[in-house]
């Protein structure tokens, strides 16, 4: 390969004068004199390049000199010097130095200072090399030396970057031919090249372009010239050979050289010519080298052969500026996306390049093409479609398209579910045809189901009324007043719920509704709930006529009902039947049915029927609440029948068993009146001395006294007795609670407090103290005192359990946790749950310990209860569905999505904010499991189906960012981003997404970082030293 340094060396001069002189000679001139010898072989050495030995001889020659002034001492101290200068001594330019300062008129002192110029020069010291250049007067130099001192002056001058000085000097050597024309025009044309001069440089390049010094240089910038001067024709016809290996071009050159002319035929628009030297430039360029410009010219050129993924490749590189080529790229790339079926990333991309300003036409055609994706997927984070058509329509008013853009506008507020706005963009309609009003209707429809999730119950109804103005839809109409049934009924009006239902089950259209069925199961509960059990009964057994196959569960539910609604009505026999029908299903709990099947066998005066079903219910189901009323009952029904043996056994198993309960004191009264019939008297006071010690205070104190008076006059043990007997002092007292109680009663609560307050101050003690503080713990509550009535209600759960401990246990605990004491709550609902007889508040007690635990942060014992409350039939829907809501939250804290995944589908179906949270822990599932293609639909389908619940709908945008990331999409991740950051103002969602865009820039820059070992820039005379130096 051929070199500047080659040519240098190849043009270098030895700079050896004649060795002999006619003084030297004169010295020596007997060929046998030793001096002589010593000189002779010093020259040789001199000649044959031994400059140790040459300069030994020579510093001997020196010593052995008649004086320093002579020939031969000033001949031998400059080859003695110019030895050492060969040799590279470190006092080698000290010693020319010293010569030429010493002998200055010496012909010798202009070889010494042009060989030590030289010899800076070799060494690449080109700053120093310049210096002494310049004290030499070029006049003294031999002709052919100045066009090399000159050459070499402007070289040195060049290698400083002092251009405008080594542009004389070589300019000089131009003018005559010779060994340095070449190498001069090279500087000079590259000096031209760098000063931006491209015709000055591409002329001298191509005069040396065929020189064996430089063929392997010049080609490079001679391309470079031809691009930059536009002469694309010359180009495309000189640069293709250069890409053979045989050029011996390096990589880097090559493919730059394939960029040059892949861009001249991409400038014709020759994108099938272009194509090979862009993809080879692309494959030969690694870090900043992929520019934006770059990677744009790849990506387009792909994007124009139809090569949609490998166009994705390169466009997101050209779009992280802020200018017209960031906007084109986007606007390209939303084009790729659409021809590969991703419309969600055209979307963003569109979205991308309507942005900047800097293209008009392609920023309208974008936006248009945004806005039209938006309504078309259905998915509108930010009011995506809604705001983009409006946008569109008020940036470009005259916009040909502005027609198609109030069409699509339409459409969108009928699809969208941001239905409030919606619906106020309707109102602004001034000539509503029956597609408007279609549109009003199911809107308003929509919103309104929206409000009863959310349990705006009168909001709701306000919109059912509004969709009902708009009757177009018959099925739709009617539907309206089941709605409207469903918030009557869950704010207690039943009767107006009642109402509604049956409207709704007149009106036209309501047989074409899925909820057709469910209006009479829904009416016979408001009816039941009203008590008006005959009503009841006709929507119930309405309902169980026309579903035979319904689900099993409400079927059973809907004859437990109507069982209940005959035995109400004292219809036993056809009470029977129906609790029959229901222990027929088999569909737990069967409990409930048994029991009352029992109940009705006794009042139909069948008492071994009763007693028979009693004792199923005992071994069936030990478990159950009604154990204790089982056992109760059936030890009264064994009274009746005289089977006093078995009706101890069932009553001491009462009274033993379950102690703390109401039951067991008054357990304790019937088994006086079983000892008083077997005639066992020792064993009936054993039983009176308890109930007077431990309920002496209690009405069955005087229940038990009635039964074993005899007995305790006959053996005169009248003394002593309870103060619930009530001889001393009874008139007054029953007449004060008496007067204090039927106020109470009757709701007169002003009235009723003040005597209940004066007979509690009177009688502390006394025998209606537990029904007294109960009274006034009601009428506390009733008249806004909470404090005063938990304080009651707490007196009542002290004293022994009694008839009024239940009902004493809800009022404490409901105050407690309206209070947002849970922990007090938690305790009272423990109680109730203990004493609860009443089926009602045994769920209730559930639910309550469930709320309770759950909010104290005990996430295990939330979860059982949640599981109890779950699957407790009587629960009602919405206690369910947020039993199931905080069970899948405790699961998903604990990292245990799976176990819940169904509850969760069953959430989203409901929709609200419980819906939305479901959605959103689904998403997080697939999440953490990686499924990250999964996670981004889900998420697409929260943000659709639940866009007014902006907590969630917020996190599901932050974790579609983090989705993004995990599918190494970093554009579709910054747009999101981005988006989010433009639209979203909580500070916690800020925060959160300034993270995210932080993570995103050092993925980007990772990917983006140069290569370690990327070559800098070359200087093509730039060689390291040969060996010989």
């Amino acid at each position: 390969m051929h070199t500047m340094q080659t040519f240098l060396s190849r043009t270098a001069l030895l700079g050896v004068v004649a060795l002999s002189s006619a003084a030297s000679l004169a010295q020596w001139s007997d060929a046998t004199d030793p001096q002589h010898v010593a000189h002779q072989r010093a020259v040789e050495a001199y000649q044959n390049q031994q400059y140790a030995l040459a300069l030994h001889d020579f510093e001997s020659l020196m010593a052995a000199a008649a004086s320093e002034s002579s020939d031969a001492y000033v001949e031998a101290n400059y080859y003695a010097a110019m030895s050492s200068l060969a040799l590279y001594h470190r006092d080698a330019v000290y010693r020319v130095e010293s010569f030429v300062e010493k002998f200055p008129e010496s012909p010798l002192a202009l070889e010494a200072r042009w060989e030590l110029a030289n010899y800076h020069y070799k060494r690449k010291n080109y700053s120093t090399a310049a210096e002494e250049f310049n004290k030499i007067r070029v006049r003294e130099l031999a002709k052919p030396r100045r066009d090399e001192y000159r050459f070499k002056l402007g070289h040195c001058y060049f290698e400083r970057e002092e251009y405008e000085k080594a542009r004389v000097p070589l300019y000089e050597v131009l003018e005559v031919e010779g060994d340095f024309q070449s190498a001069a025009q090279y500087y000079f044309s590259h000096i031209a090249y760098l000063k931006g001069q491209p015709q000055v440089a591409l002329d001298g390049f191509e005069k040396i372009a065929n020189d064996p010094d430089f063929q392997e240089l010049v080609p490079l910038y001679i391309t470079q010239l031809y691009h930059a001067l536009g002469q694309w024709g010359r180009l495309k016809e000189y640069a293709p050979p250069l890409l053979d290996e045989s050029s011996g071009l390096d990589d880097e050159s090559v493919a730059e050289v394939a960029h040059l002319l892949g861009d001249a035929w991409y400038r014709d628009e020759a994108y099938d010519t272009a194509s090979p030297y862009l993809e080879l430039a692309w494959d030969g360029t690694d870090g900043p080298g992929r520019n934006p410009e770059f990677a744009y010219q790849v990506g387009y050129t792909r994007y124009r052969l139809g090569d949609w993924r490998g166009a994705l490749d390169c466009l997101p590189l050209a779009t992280y500026g802020e200018d017209e080529l960031a906007q084109n790229a986007a606007y390209h790339m939303a084009d790729c996306y659409l021809e590969m079926g991703d419309r969600a990333r055209a979307k963003q991309a569109f979205k991308t390049a309507s942005t900047p300003e800097f293209d008009l036409d392609i920023q309208e055609d974008a936006f248009f093409h945004y806005a039209k994706l938006a309504y078309e997927l259905s998915f509108n984070p930010f009011d995506d479609a809604i705001v983009a058509f409006e946008t569109y329509l008020e940036q470009f008013p005259s916009s040909p398209r502005r027609d198609e853009a109030y069409r699509f506008l339409l459409q969108v507020h009928m699809t969208s579910r941001d239905y409030e706005r919606a619906l106020k963009a309707l109102d602004n309609i001034t000539n509503p045809d029956e597609t408007v009003r279609s549109a009003a209707q199911l809107l308003a429809f929509n919103r309104a189901v929206e409000l009863f999730q959310n349990k705006q119950l009168s909001q709701a109804l306000t919109f059912f009324k509004r969709s009902r103005a708009n009757n177009v839809d018959p099925q739709l109409h009617a539907e309206t007043f089941y709605w409207e049934g469903e918030i009557l009924y869950n704010k207690g009006d039943y009767p107006g719920a009642a109402a509604a239902y049956a409207k709704f089950s007149t009106t036209p259209g309501s047989y074409l509704s899925d909820l057709h069925n469910d209006a009479d199961y829904a009416r016979g509960y408001a009816h039941y709930k009203s008590e008006k059990y005959t009503d009841a009964l006709s929507a119930f057994r309405s309902y169980l006529e026309t579903n035979p196959d319904d689900d099993p569960s409400r079927m059973r539910d809907a004859e437990l009902r109507t069982a209940d609604c005959f035995y109400a009505l004292k219809s036993f026999d056809q009470a029977a039947e129906y609790y029959d029908r229901v222990l027929a299903r088999g569909v737990k709990p069967l409990d409930y049915a048994l029991f009352q099947r029992a109940m009705s066998s006794k009042l139909d005066e069948d008492l071994a029927g009763q007693l028979t079903r009693l004792n199923q219910l005992l071994e069936d189901h030990p478990e159950s609440r009604l154990v204790v009323e089982a056992l109760f009952q059936a030890g009264r029904t064994h009274i009746e029948r005289d089977e006093l043996d078995k009706a101890e056994a069932k009553l001491l198993r009462l009274v033993d068993d379950f102690g703390a309960t109401p039951r067991a004191k008054q357990g304790l009264v019937e088994l006086c009146l079983v000892g008083v019939k077997q005639g066992q008297e020792d064993k009936v006071l054993a039983l009176w001395d308890r109930i007077r010690n431990d309920y002496g205070n209690d009405n069955v104190a005087a229940d038990a006294y009635n039964i074993v008076e005899p007995l305790l006059i006959r053996r005169g043990l009248l003394d002593n007795l309870p103060a619930a007997v009530g001889l001393d002092g009874d008139e007054i007292e029953q007449r004060i609670f008496e007067s204090a109680s039927y106020l109470a009663l009757e709701n007169r609560c002003e009235e009723a407090l003040p005597r209940l307050e004066e007979y509690i101050r009177q009688h502390p003690a006394g025998r209606y103290i537990s029904e007294a503080q109960f009274y006034a713990g009601n009428c506390q509550f009733e008249q806004g005192n909470p404090e005063e009535a938990y304080t009651a209600y707490v007196a009542v759960l002290a004293m022994p359990a009694g008839e009024f401990t239940e009902a004493s246990s809800l009022g404490a605990a409901t105050i407690a946790w309206n209070a947002g004491d849970h922990r007090t709550a938690l305790g009272h609902y423990e109680t109730l749950e203990e004493v609860a007889m009443l089926q009602t508040n045994r769920l209730e007690a559930a639910i309550g310990q469930m709320r309770c635990h759950y909010l104290l942060g005990q996430e295990n014992q939330a979860s059982d209860f949640a599981a109890r409350v779950m699957y407790d039939p009587a629960t009602p829907d919405d206690i369910r569905r947020t039993a199931k809501l905080w069970n899948a939250r405790i699961a998903c804290n604990q990292g245990q999505h799976s176990t819940v995944l169904q509850d969760l589908d069953e959430l989203v179906t409901f929709g609200g904010s419980a819906g939305a949270e479901a959605q959103y822990l689904l998403a997080e599932h697939a999440f953490n499991t990686e499924n990250y293609d999964g996670c981004e639909t889900m998420l697409f389908g929260l943000i659709e189906n639940f866009y007014q619940q902006e907590t969630w709908r917020n996190k599901g945008f932050l974790l579609l960012v983090s989705t993004y990331i995990g599918l190494n999409d970093l554009f579709q991740a910054r747009a999101t981003a981005e988006s989010i950051l433009a639209n979203v103002q909580a500070p916690d969602v800020q925060e959160a997404v300034s993270d995210l865009l932080f993570e995103i820039d050092a993925l980007e820059a990772a990917q983006n970082a140069p290569d370690a070992n990327t070559n800098g820039d070359k200087t093509p005379n730039q060689e390291p030293e040969s060996n010989d130096e």
